[in-house]
């Protein structure tokens, strides 16, 4: 049986949402505006599986309503509508907003929002009502994010990757297991406090696993892992503990990415062992696909190369080598390529905010979806021709 779901559009400066009615209409979804906001209200108190179109200006600032309306109403799928601006996306998740739209959106980015919003929602519904909800997801996909050699792009694509899957609607953790050194946390602008070594210290240690209570939530919906407060603690954790996360992960999460240290240790061969994809991150330079090669031939004296998914990172039509020429020395397909897109990498990773978060138009933004979409298929597709949808001001 088909959950119905309810759409629904408040403004505050009486604007239409002719165009964005007409696109839900396509898709056999009806929307109600709302213009008193009490009346809104009682609608949000009374409807289960709600997405909310929240347009205001003008009585209300739209971020303070925004947080007012994701604390009464937590399960309601919140996408504001506002100006163009780089600051608005990271507004937006502070105060619990579920999407954002710009005035200036086109059909195709508009559709896929409401296919993430329609798909999270049914997820989400799908997760509250399962009778066992201790047990070990049946689907869970745990992804180790690996490379060769440092600095190719593996923990931005971890982050970026893990914001696409929960666009999708998947419950998405991140464990970084760089014990040592890792910075997934730094990558998002958190500050976690707690880590894994404060899971084994009180959770393992005294077997009270617990261990979603020593995540650190993003408001994007990625929780993390963090890896230890000082690096020398890293000298407890061993890979019987990264293979028990693992375990108690996957009875909570969809997808569970983790981001493995550079260099080959116990830990970095038991994140290959415990996964089902094998991310491997590489570029176009000769230097990396070389040892990228040997990492190959390590995998597959492992019995582990069915795993392996390349993941060609920082691509550019001014390459040296050739596509070909790269799957031939590495005597393994490409799997999805990545476009550079060096500056803005480097700006996120400043800015704490994933690129998918900040810019889901852009080219590597994209490539993420791609990526996200291969490894997990969709049942809905997006429109392939965009046409301007412009939100009247």
């Amino acid at each position: 049986m088909t959950m119905d779901l309810n759409w629904y559009f408040y403004s505050d400066t009486n604007a239409r949402a002719d165009e964005l009615e007409a696109l839900l209409m396509k898709k056999s979804h009806t929307l109600k505006s709302f213009q008193l906001l009490e009346d809104l209200f009682h609608q949000l108190e009374r409807m289960p599986h709600t997405i909310l179109f929240l347009k205001a200006n003008t009585a209300y600032n739209v971020y303070d309503l925004c947080q007012e309306i994701s604390v009464k109403f937590p399960s309601t799928y919140l996408i504001i509508i506002v100006p163009e601006n780089m600051e608005n996306t990271k507004k937006a998740m502070r105060v619990g907003a579920s999407n954002m739209l710009t005035y200036s959106s086109d059909s195709e980015e508009v559709n896929e929002v409401i296919i993430q919003a329609q798909t999270f929602v049914k997820q989400r519904a799908d997760q509250k009502g399962s009778a066992h909800p201790h047990l070990q997801k049946k689907n869970s996909r745990v992804m180790s994010v690996c490379s060769s050699k440092g600095g190719v792009g593996k923990t931005t694509l971890s982050v970026n990757l893990a914001n696409a899957f929960v666009k999708d609607g998947k419950s998405v953790v991140i464990l970084d297991a760089n014990f040592q050194f890792g910075d997934v946390s730094m990558y998002v602008d958190l500050k976690p406090k707690r880590s894994v070594y404060e899971w084994i210290k009180e959770g393992v240690e005294r077997e009270r696993y617990g261990i979603e209570n020593y995540l650190t939530h993003h408001s994007s919906g990625v929780a993390i892992l963090a890896t230890p407060p000082r690096p020398e603690f890293f000298e407890i954790i061993t890979e019987e503990h990264l293979e028990l996360a693992v375990s108690e992960l996957r009875k909570s999460y969809d997808v569970i990415l983790i981001d493995t240290p550079t260099y080959i240790s116990e830990i970095h061969l038991k994140s290959l062992m415990v996964c089902d994809d094998i991310l491997l991150v590489t570029t176009g330079d000769l230097p990396v696909l070389r040892n990228t090669k040997l990492y190959l031939d390590m995998l597959e004296s492992l019995q582990l190369n069915e795993k392996v998914k390349i993941i060609l990172n920082r691509d550019s039509k001014h390459r040296v080598i050739e596509a070909k020429r790269m799957e031939s020395i590495l005597q393994e397909p490409v799997y999805v390529s990545l476009p550079d897109q060096g500056v803005h990498i480097a700006t996120t990773i400043n800015e704490g905010l994933p690129l998918v978060m900040k810019n889901g138009r852009n080219a590597f933004s994209k490539g993420m979806f791609i990526l996200a979409h291969q490894l997990i298929p969709v049942s809905s597709e997006v429109e392939k021709k965009p046409k301007r949808f412009a939100l009247s001001r």
